[in-house]
């Protein structure tokens, strides 16, 4: 269950000294259409020139030498070293990757290479503005990255901007020279894209969550209390207070007595759950997009200075911890909709017949939502073990203890599509809720409300994969101004 991809939007523009936003490289994977300006180009050029004297004076790892253990082996023959260097490498396995990630992929390299520090060749970024623009993305094996550099990835689509792997319709061939190979593959780029995809994608859940959340509230007339500003306050964690405000808001005008004095857990402590998310969303986001406009290539190339740095920042440290985080986040939360749910199988909160059944007695009604949730919660759960805690020695010990961070981004794919999951079983069970009971809908909800209703016309015991598709896909728009005045 996945949104589909939107059509083709505006034209992004990369420029000199302007950022790239998260939003930026989702709407190019999306379709949109892209430019680098003049300006980018000038830098880039001037940047190569630099690294050609630069390295000219100056021994550099993967012009003057070869690579992983052998860094210390001089290059004799730099002819055909460059595109030598992206056939080793392109060693991608696995399923192709869907086309969406390869543009966000694509986009975020762009991106990395106009900020003008890696010494290559100007002609590459073009070149990457015209597969985008063709949309003619390079078929890329799900499998080869660690989170140091996402080697085997970038090698795949060098070849393809080479001409020697099959893309969609005849291409100018790229020249991969050795000041343009290593500087190239020398990018997270593909983790970076991924993770920018999947946590757009977690926002939106969690806005539509908001909705599911407000509703089932009204339906089961919880106590407001947990939602106030003395609650959050107690709870000292960052965004509780944004969040309990947001589900006020959504509540605004309704004026059901409470049913409870205290309500269960799933109620009470919604916002110190989604504030959790909010702050490793905050977290990883910022993070991502300090890599998204970094050049982190090794080596980096100073213009100015005149000096070229080798370094280790491609070690995504940071990175790996801000994923797991959120995917941990992710199973807090998801834990606490599985609670909700079960709430509304259950009569004593209800009133109504168990698991919201209609028709014979017997009748099974929602029950299996609660395994179908379960179920995905079992995913979130071991996606949630920190790919951080994992290393590898690699390349004759040259990378010791490289870290797994892309595994923390395929993690978070794997986390953010389960979720969805649970949060569509929980919206069904409210499709059944406002069907089946007399509830107060708050002013703010009524279109929302009205869209969820759809979900299930008939109460009967049927086959429920349609209705969950649809209510998937509804979640990514719940919280849209067509949907909520």
């Amino acid at each position: 269950m996945s949104r589909s991809a939107p059509t083709r939007r505006d034209t992004i523009t990369f420029d000199v000294d302007v950022p790239i936003s998260l939003s930026d490289v989702v709407t190019i994977a999306d379709g949109a259409r892209v430019q680098v300006t003049d300006a980018v180009l000038h830098a880039v050029a001037d940047a190569a020139s630099a690294a050609d004297a630069i390295a000219s004076a100056t021994p550099a790892y993967g012009r003057s030498t070869g690579v992983g253990a052998n860094r210390e082996t001089s290059v004799t023959d730099a002819s055909d070293h460059g595109i030598r260097l992206i056939r080793s490498h392109a060693t991608d396995a696995g399923d192709d990757l869907p086309a969406r990630t390869v543009r966000a992929l694509i986009a975020t390299r762009l991106a990395q290479l106009a900020r003008a520090g890696s010494g290559i060749d100007p002609a590459i970024l073009p070149a990457l503005v015209d597969a985008l623009d063709r949309d003619d993305v390079a078929e890329i094996g799900a499998v080869g990255s660690i989170g140091t550099a996402d080697l085997a990835a970038l090698a795949a689509l060098g070849l393809t901007l080479a001409g020697e792997r099959s893309a969609g319709s005849p291409v100018e061939p790229v020249r991969w020279g050795v000041e343009s190979a290593l500087p190239f593959l020398s990018s997270s780029a593909l983790t970076i894209g991924r993770a920018i995809l999947a946590s757009a994608e977690l926002r939106r859940l969690d806005r539509g969550g908001r909705i599911v959340f407000a509703l089932t509230s009204a339906a089961l007339r919880a106590n407001p209390s947990a939602l106030s500003d003395a609650a959050a306050a107690a709870a000292a964690a960052p965004h509780v207070e944004e969040v309990g405000a947001e589900i006020r808001g959504l509540l605004d005008g309704a004026s059901w007595s409470p049913a409870r004095i205290q309500d269960p857990f799933g109620f009470r402590v919604y916002p110190i759950t989604q504030g959790a998310l909010l702050t490793s969303l905050e977290r990883l986001d910022a993070q991502l997009l300090r890599l998204l406009n970094a050049a982190q290539e090794n080596p980096v190339f100073d213009v100015e200075a005149g000096i070229v740095t080798h370094h280790g920042a491609f070690f995504q440290a940071q990175l790996a911890l801000d994923l797991d985080a959120t995917n941990l986040a992710i199973a807090q939360s998801a834990t606490n909709a599985h609670a909700l749910l079960r709430l509304t199988n259950e009569p004593a909160f209800t009133g109504l017949a168990p698991f919201l059944a209609t028709g014979p007695a017997g009748a099974s009604g929602l029950m299996m939502l609660e395994y179908t949730a379960a179920a995905a919660l079992a995913e979130i759960r071991n996606a949630a073990t920190p790919a951080s805690l994992g290393t590898i020695v690699l390349s004759r010990g040259t990378e010791e203890d490289a870290s797994f961070a892309t595994q923390g981004a395929v993690q978070l794919e794997r986390a953010v599509a389960s979720y969805r999951i649970v949060l569509a079983c929980e919206l069904i069970a409210v499709s059944r809720l406002l069907a089946q009971l007399d509830v107060e809908v708050p002013a703010p909800l009524t279109r929302a409300a009205a869209g969820i209703r759809a979900l299930q016309p008939h109460q009967e015991d049927q086959d429920l994969r349609g209705p969950l598709q649809a209510a998937a896909d509804l979640l990514d728009t719940l919280h849209e101004t067509d949907l909520v005045p």
